[in-house]
């Protein structure tokens, strides 16, 4: 059988284990970055704290600390200064009681806190309970309690936000070392992308793939090349290779007379870890290996080329970089049902709508491959099988295509 055809086709569960296994292997270049700039980025190792926090027995707030029992005993107890955050306090004298704000380390002698506004000051600069006393240990914030020096912070492959940031800053750290972004360049080829072609068609692939592989923590450059010419293409197929980790090319891939991407890739030296997926629309998509870098062929219809770059080169990237293969994927019940014919997995675009009983699913009309309006009007992609139908009434899992808040 020829490599050019799909008579060898593999399952979308084999091409996806294939893609992910590749990625598994391939090393993850680090990089520092600074806090200010860490969110959506994966750490690269666990980061481990390097002190208690609190660093220090502390205030939980604005008020007055003493000994709990000398304050039972006493009733009131004079006042022998003030201690602020920041400060290290001398121990408390035996039958008195210390002026404290939020934060401030507790002195040694004290154990017990009681609100500024729970308490009377009166003749003498003493201080009473103006409530009933507060049992021993009150509002006092202990060492360590958060956490304390060597637990992790922050596990190796935890996609960095604002909450991983203040805490990093909490132990003195500037920057964090992270998964460098994987380089991707995204080829289009085809004589129709020429404006000056007969019938030219505008190049919406190259832009979409850019900001959709953009968004998945990639560094994108793109090139397109508005010609069928083998030379032409092979050369900037070359430039692609240089200095990425994955190329990404759209277009070419089938088996028409102008499909060259495969006998290129294949006189380049590059080995084909698979030719074809039961998959629609996307069939022709198509992966290879170039000197350690994986290529992705895509089909140059652009709702298949979304697809393909959806279902697998997104998933490649985040496993790249150290992050979880799968997104969050968005859960409802479908409204209609769906077959797919044997050994075929179909990718149905999806919108949700709130419904009185929760989210539903509902078949965004589609004109087939090379729609991409239907993108537009979906929330997610759904996955059908022989395996796994999608049947009216029944919950069902899906691929989000933006982010699950904005579904509201």
């Amino acid at each position: 059988m020829s490599v050019h055809d799909f008579a060898r086709r593999v399952d979308y569960a084999t091409a996806l284990g294939l893609v992910l296994a590749h990625a598994r292997q391939t090393p993850q270049p680090v990089a520092r970055v600074p806090l200010a700039q860490a969110t959506g980025r994966v750490a690269a190792h666990a980061v481990q704290a390097t002190s208690a926090r609190p660093p220090a027995d502390i205030s939980a707030l604005d008020g007055y600390a003493f000994a709990h029992a000398d304050m039972l005993a006493q009733g009131s107890l004079p006042v022998d200064g003030r201690t602020v955050a920041g400060d290290r306090p001398a121990a408390l004298a035996a039958g008195h009681a210390r002026a404290i704000l939020t934060g401030a380390r507790i002195p040694a002698g004290a154990d017990c806190v009681m609100a500024v506004e729970r308490m009377t000051r009166g003749a003498g600069d003493q201080v009473a309970p103006a409530t009933a006393l507060a049992q021993a240990g009150a509002n006092i914030r202990y060492r360590g309690e958060e956490f304390g020096a060597g637990d992790v912070l922050v596990r190796a492959g935890q996609v960095l936000d604002w909450r991983h940031v203040a805490l990093l800053a909490s132990q003195g750290m500037r920057d964090v070392a992270v998964a460098r972004r994987p380089r991707v360049c995204v080829l289009s080829n085809g004589a129709e992308l020429a404006a000056d072609a007969p019938g030219a068609c505008a190049d919406s692939n190259t832009p979409m793939l850019a900001a959709m592989l953009g968004s998945a923590c990639a560094r994108v450059r793109t090139c397109s090349v508005a010609s069928d010419d083998v030379a032409m293409q092979a050369a900037h197929l070359r430039a692609a290779c240089t200095g990425t980790d994955v190329v990404v090319t759209t277009g070419g891939i089938s088996v028409g007379g102008t499909d060259h991407m495969l006998d290129i890739l294949l006189a380049m030296g590059a080995r084909i870890v698979f030719r074809g997926v039961s998959i629609r629309p996307g069939k022709p998509f198509t992966m290879l290996e170039h000197d350690g870098r994986a290529v992705f062929c895509l089909p140059g219809n652009p709702g298949a080329a979304a697809i393909c770059a959806l279902a697998f080169v997104q998933p490649y990237l985040r496993v790249l970089t150290g992050a979880p293969a799968d997104m969050a994927q968005v859960s409802a019940t479908a409204d209609f049902s769906a077959d797919a014919p044997p050994d075929t997995t179909g990718f149905i675009p999806v919108s949700m709508r709130r419904g009185p009983q929760g989210w539903h699913f509902v078949r965004v009309p589609t004109a087939g491959a090379s729609d991409i309006i239907a993108f537009s009007r979906a929330d997610a992609l759904l996955a059908a099988s022989a395996e796994n139908p999608v049947r009216a009434g029944q919950v069902a899992w899906a691929i989000p295509l933006h982010a699950p808040s904005a579904l509201a």
